[in-house]
């Protein structure tokens, strides 16, 4: 547990709107103002959970030392998740601070606990003595034990694998699609972290092999930066300001290092590892940045929202000559992407939010360009004043998919601020040194979270060039299995993603469980394909299979289906 002490003259806090973890409140709980008392900051972390009763009892002891020193017995208790990187359960949190409360309270203590998982907006009047703003750490000391006492069989107990509670969920949620068709799961080990499966893999490589053909033709080039790096980087571009509770931090070597919760310091300090020119501008940098951010775990929600995903991130420096037929090429990119998934789209122009940095005057300059560029497309946008990001204004492309719901996926933001601040620079024509302009964009935005939402959106029903199988091959008899088999090998060769099932069920049987699975294509081989070099061909979601197709026919309809990612 971490805390923090003010002596204040007043605390005053009003809720504002509810989190999935929070706590039922009554309507007299939703405001509050107490005078002339000591605020004990909470956060209870995970090391809590092992012995909650022992927390609460140094907690409440560690509370009442402060009390004594600053002579108050009235109490509050908050619960401030950004005091920790490494965070309880909230169902252990609620407990362990009604327990204090209600321990203190014993004490002849006023205590009075503000409401747990509400976002509120609060005062405080800080007394300013000495002894007004302490912090404290309440750490269980547990047993120092050796590694040969280590029991292996009792720690795996503790290893507990995300289980979905299917009844509040709709059939094609994709945690659900996810499980049926092995894709992925999630452990407790690693809380809001993709455990990818083979086939899950698959889906997620494809996405990228797809990207990464269609950046390559647009002039891109990949790279890949650290996943840990000093915590300077993102004091220099103002991150730390802005993000520092999001970030997950550790130590080396007496120094202070992030695991990046953004991919541009890293993509700049590729820019800058050497002189550049204005010949190489424009310069377009794709990563696929897997990044990590700081989740409450009530918020946690399968591939939408995790702590750790993977970005298509990329950087682009420009002159401010070229900056409006860049931003034009993304909304080009973008537009090819989403007709690919048959996504319908439409964008939203976000301004200077209250938190921003930089000159006003060139805050003006970027968003009258990002209005210049929509206006001369002559496309529909809306207006999203103040949700800019605090470096620049961007446009938000908002997904509506097959249940119209809308997702916000691909970004371009428009940033004249970190250049300065990075002092980035080309030698221009002229000989002299000048800062390009710099374009934050993505295109799927999270990998984890669009898979998600195609998951939903097709209702895992996974186009052939995506699909993790792509066809199955079923012998009618055990007699058919060399054949089958051969049909299998020649497949595979052609470097299809293909499964050959030879069991000894029905073949009802077998198509029905392929037809689970979601797989496009089932190839039934019996006496007549056998003797006829055909196959009967069955198309995932059609009762009724075509028979005597040609093998060579079949695979120049797969090539239809999977050239997208042959070039087209």
């Amino acid at each position: 547990m971490k805390t923090l002490y003010i002596h204040s003259d007043y605390l005053e806090f009003t809720v504002k709107k509810s989190t999935p973890v929070a706590e039922q409140i009554a309507d007299e709980q939703k405001e509050g103002r107490f005078e002339e008392l000591l605020i004990a900051f909470i956060s209870v972390e995970k090391q809590d959970e092992e012995d909650p009763e022992a927390v609460v009892q140094k907690a409440v002891e560690d509370i009442e030392d402060v009390a004594k020193k600053v002579k108050s017995r009235r109490l509050a208790l908050y619960p401030y998740a950004h005091l920790s990187s490494s965070l309880g359960s909230p169902s252990t949190a609620i407990r362990i601070l009604k327990d204090m409360e209600s321990v203190l309270a014993q004490k002849d203590y006023e205590v009075h606990r503000v409401p747990f998982g509400w976002y509120k907006a609060f005062k405080i009047s800080c007394k300013g003595h000495p002894l007004s703003e302490l912090s404290r750490e309440i750490r269980i000391e547990g047993k120092k034990v050796e590694s040969e006492d280590i029991d292996p069989a009792a720690l795996l107990k503790k290893i507990s694998k995300s289980r979905l509670s299917k009844e509040k969920l709709k059939e094609n949620d994709h945690r659900i699609i996810g499980q049926r068709l092995d894709l992925f799961s999630f452990y407790d080990v690693a809380p809001g972290m993709v455990f990818w499966h083979p086939k899950g893999l698959v889906v997620r490589n494809a996405l990228m092999e797809l990207s990464r053909m269609e950046h390559r033709r647009a002039g891109y080039h990949e790279i890949k930066t650290p996943q840990v790096m000093s915590d300077i980087l993102w004091k220099v571009s103002g991150h730390w300001a802005h993000y520092k509770d999001n970030i997950f931090l550790t130590k080396y070597d007496d120094r202070q290092f992030a695991v990046k919760p953004m991919n541009c310091p890293g993509g700049i300090l590729v820019f800058n590892s050497r002189e550049r020119s204005y010949r190489e501008l424009p310069l377009r940098m794709l990563e696929f940045g897997e990044v990590h951010r700081v989740e409450l775990s009530g918020v946690l929600s399968g591939l939408f929202r995790v702590i750790q995903f993977t970005q298509d991130d990329a950087h682009i420096y420009c002159t401010e000559e070229q900056m409006k037929a860049e931003i034009a090429g993304v909304i080009d990119l973008v537009d090819r992407f989403y007709q690919i998934f048959g996504f319908e789209y439409r964008m939203e122009l976000s301004t200077k939010p209250e938190k921003a940095m930089g000159d006003p005057a060139l805050w003006e300059k970027a968003e009258s360009t990002l209005k210049k560029v929509l206006n001369d497309r002559g496309v529909d946008y809306e207006l999203n004043e103040g949700d800019g990001a605090f470096y620049g204004p961007k446009i938000d492309f908002k997904i509506r998919d097959s249940l119209g719901r809308e997702w916000q996926t691909a970004t371009i933001q428009l940033d004249f601020q970190m250049p300065e601040r990075f002092q980035i620079r080309y030698v221009g024509e002229d000989g002299r040194e000048h800062a390009p302009i710099m374009l934050h964009r993505t295109v799927y935005g999270s990998l984890e979270r669009f898979m998600g939402i195609l998951l939903e959106h097709l209702n895992g029903n996974l186009p052939t060039w995506l699909a993790p199988v792509q066809v199955r091959v079923i012998s009618f008899r055990p007699n058919n299995a060399d054949a089958a088999t051969k049909v299998r090998d020649r497949l595979f060769e052609l470097g299809y993603r293909v499964e050959l099932d030879l069991s000894n069920g029905t073949v009802e049987g077998k198509i029905r469980d392929a037809e689970l699975q979601k797989i496009p294509y089932i190839l039934v081989i019996g006496d007549k394909e056998e003797q006829s070099n055909t196959v009967a061909v069955r198309r995932h979601g059609e009762k009724a299979p075509q028979y005597g197709v040609p093998f060579d026919d079949f695979v120049g309809r797969l090539d239809e289906e999977t050239d997208i990612l042959r070039g087209r």
